[in-house]
């Protein structure tokens, strides 16, 4: 099957979008639940090294989550100009010299 799809598949591109995806899907979720844990160890720690470490951990997570969402809207925004579509000629049936009618001569 792979070897019929090959000509209709660009398989690099193809790749490009599943990490991409992959890193935005699933790595988002895991930086904003980091965030998430990083917040309760801040607000539960009692020693001052640990309310800095889950506020560092909380921060650099938010910090990936905000960038990923600034790097999509850009990726978005600068979307690559498409190429000018080739202007068709029209096919001509009959010859111009004659303008469509026969000649009398």
């Amino acid at each position: 099957m792979a070897i019929l799809a090959t000509s209709l598949v660009n398989w690099s591109a193809l790749q490009k979008i599943v990490v991409v995806a992959l890193i935005g899907g699933a790595g988002v979720v895991l930086a904003f639940g980091l965030l998430l844990i990083g917040l309760k160890w801040a607000t539960r720690a009692k020693s001052g090294r640990a309310k800095f470490g889950g506020v560092t951990l909380a921060g650099l997570s938010a910090l990936f989550c905000v960038a990923t969402v600034v790097v999509g809207i850009m990726a978005m925004a600068d979307k690559p100009s498409s190429k000018k579509p080739v202007k068709k000629t029209a096919a001509a049936l009959i010859h111009p010299t004659t303008s469509g009618y026969p000649r009398t001569e």
